[in-house]
């Protein structure tokens, strides 16, 4: 092949629309793209929290420049930055990054996939540190329905529980309060046993609350049923 069969090749591709330089300056592009999220990654797997982050936030913009904030790709360095985050005690700190990637998940994957569950956690853990109650309720319910689908761990989900009737009681929901309690008293039955003080203390909690509900029937045949020793009134 003769040099004006060589520059008339080069000439039709560029005319076509295909710039040689272009495609390797893309191409470097997205090596150093896939490099720099298999850094992050391997950071975080070897449990190097600061690097890890450093490596994931660069990671995590490049994704959303390149991709899209819902592309799984992008979640997953979502879901891992917010496990390092948690893992440098640095949750508050990057709060908004934490429930970020939790609703992405949540709205892109559904409430059981692994994405979800993972960022979840973290979330949780900045709820409570920040005393977001109202928030915290329905991640613990969440939380409650992902152990009783999985593992369904009687005394972890008699926990979560006992925390839920706990946040119910700091936001003033006392219409839930009831129902958790007797949930309470039935797992702490099932798993402790009905002779156990522990049984004995769920009883008088709902007995308590049957009572500030005024709800006097169920609150007497309470009593009377385990010979509880407490009055209403």
């Amino acid at each position: 092949m003769n040099l004006r069969v060589i520059f008339g090749s080069i000439f039709c591709l560029f005319v076509i629309g295909f710039n040689p330089i272009r495609a390797l300056t893309q191409a470097d592009s997205i090596s150093k793209f896939e490099s720099l999220i298999l850094d992050s990654e391997n950071a975080f797997k070897s449990g190097k929290w600061t690097q890890s982050i450093a490596l994931g936030e660069s990671a995590l913009k490049a994704c959303h420049l390149r991709l899209s904030v819902n592309n799984p790709r992008c979640i997953y360095i979502m879901k891992n930055n917010s496990l390092a985050y948690e893992k440098a005690g640095e949750l508050v700190e990057h709060a908004d990054e934490v429930e970020r990637a939790y609703r992405v998940a949540l709205l892109q994957f559904g409430p059981s996939h692994h994405f979800t569950v993972k960022t979840r956690e973290a979330f949780y853990q900045l709820a409570v540190k920040q005393n977001r109650y109202s928030e915290t309720i329905p991640i613990v319910i969440a939380l409650i329905h992902q152990e009783r689908t999985n593992a369904n761990d009687q005394h972890k989900i008699l926990n979560w529980f006992i925390e839920l009737y706990a946040l119910y009681k700091k936001t003033d929901q006392i219409q839930y309060e009831v129902p958790t309690l007797e949930s309470i008293a039935t797992l702490t039955k099932k798993i402790m046993g009905a002779d156990t003080e522990s049984y004995k203390q769920a009883t008088i909690a709902l007995a308590d609350c049957y009572c500030r509900q005024k709800d006097y029937t169920k609150f007497d045949i309470l009593i009377s049923r385990y010979s509880l020793d407490i009055s209403c009134g």
